[in-house]
């Protein structure tokens, strides 16, 4: 094989394979990654193959296709084996040989079931049809006019909200859990691929004028991972009317880059940097996008904020959070954990995490 035919097949072997990984970037998600096995089961304990996050000493859920469990922070190692407490869900379900997926989120049902808090799903319309919604009233006295809206990530759900749904209602804040395009019962965008904010910023915009079309005046946004950066992108886009209504933002593991999320994944998987480069243009290209445009600046903030990172994160670093908060220390109020992992400061230790986010909304609403 000459040099030159050796040079274009290197070439046309780095475009395939940054096509493919822009594909891992832009594919929506609707499937768990099953890849926990269930070893044995006595009375409350069960026992799971042992990997990073099963041997993680806080709350997660297991969640498998009609089930879904949670867990205390205990934990027993025993070699290559696991010994968990399950302390809520159907147990029933579990049998040895079942393969099942850690879930963070760990409360996998609804308000009610969750927490007994009453609720109701209402359809918020967007630009792509209606987009379903939890609908959470304060069960105590509320706070006319404030209302808290959620943005749960990418391949997410609503259930990512559920660990702070009862400090945020529990301060009088009308609560409004969305889910957005390409979500399971939420219209599909028109390509079948996530934009990473650039789009789906428009059904939080969406959400927000439902608020105020049912009486909200102060607004707090949350949002998760891909969330965070939706929320930021919605602050930076939203006409001046809905703008005005926001009165701060609580982001957990944000998304500030999405070419340093890329950037990231590469280094954990030891992508040589062409292969990187080809990946970043073929998802601009295909997904028609600008990712610098989604780059998040500490200057163009104007709300009060409150960033939850863990140093554990293997999904998004940190430090770029940490080099925003410390150009932003009129606005930015960041608290990081250790040894959870991505959107894991809650499950880490959820009274300081509640602690944080009830100062944050006595703050600014």
């Amino acid at each position: 094989m000459t040099a030159a035919v050796t040079s274009v097949v290197s070439v046309i072997s780095t475009a395939a394979a940054g096509y493919y990984f822009s594909g891992e970037v832009l594919r929506v998600v609707r499937t768990a990654d099953l890849l926990v096995r269930v070893l044995d089961m006595a009375g409350d304990e069960v026992t799971l193959s042992r990997d990073d996050d099963t041997v993680k000493p806080i709350p997660v859920g297991l969640i498998w296709p009609g089930g879904t469990v949670r867990l205390s922070a205990d934990v027993r190692v025993e070699g290559d084996a696991v010994v968990r407490r399950v302390v809520a869900g159907g147990i029933d379900g579990l049998f040895p040989g079942l393969m099942v997926e850690v879930d963070y989120n760990v409360y996998g049902t609804d308000p009610k079931e969750a927490f007994g808090l009453d609720f109701s799903t209402v359809p918020v319309p967007g630009e792509l049809g209606d987009m379903p919604a939890w609908l959470v009233p304060p069960p105590g006295a509320q706070r006319p006019g404030a209302w808290a809206i959620a943005v749960h990530g990418r391949g997410g759900s609503r259930h990512e909200a559920l660990r702070v749904l009862p400090d945020v209602v529990g301060k009088g804040l009308t609560t409004l859990v969305i889910g957005y395009r390409n979500d399971p019962d939420a219209p599909a965008s028109p390509d079948g691929y996530y934009h990473m904010g650039d789009t789906e910023w428009r059904d939080l915009a969406a959400a927000i004028r439902y608020a105020r079309e049912h009486g909200a005046t102060e607004i707090v946004l949350f949002g998760w991972s891909m969330g965070g950066g939706i929320v930021l992108t919605a602050l930076r886009r939203l006409p001046v009317a809905d703008a005005a209504v926001i009165r701060g933002v609580v982001l957990d593991s944000p998304v500030l880059s999405w070419a340093g999320v890329i950037d990231y994944q590469a280094d954990l998987r030891r992508v040589p940097a062409p292969i990187t480069w080809s990946a970043k243009r073929f998802t601009q290209w295909r997904a028609r996008l600008d990712l610098s445009l989604l780059d998040q600046h500490p200057g163009e903030l104007t709300v009060p904020a409150l960033f939850f990172v863990d140093e554990a994160d293997l999904r998004v670093r940190t430090g770029p959070a940490h080099a925003y908060a410390a150009q932003r220390p009129d606005l930015v109020t960041l608290v990081a954990t250790r040894d959870g992992g991505h959107v894991a400061s809650w499950n880490v230790d959820p009274p300081a995490y509640a602690a944080e986010v009830t100062r944050f909304l006595d703050k600014v609403v």
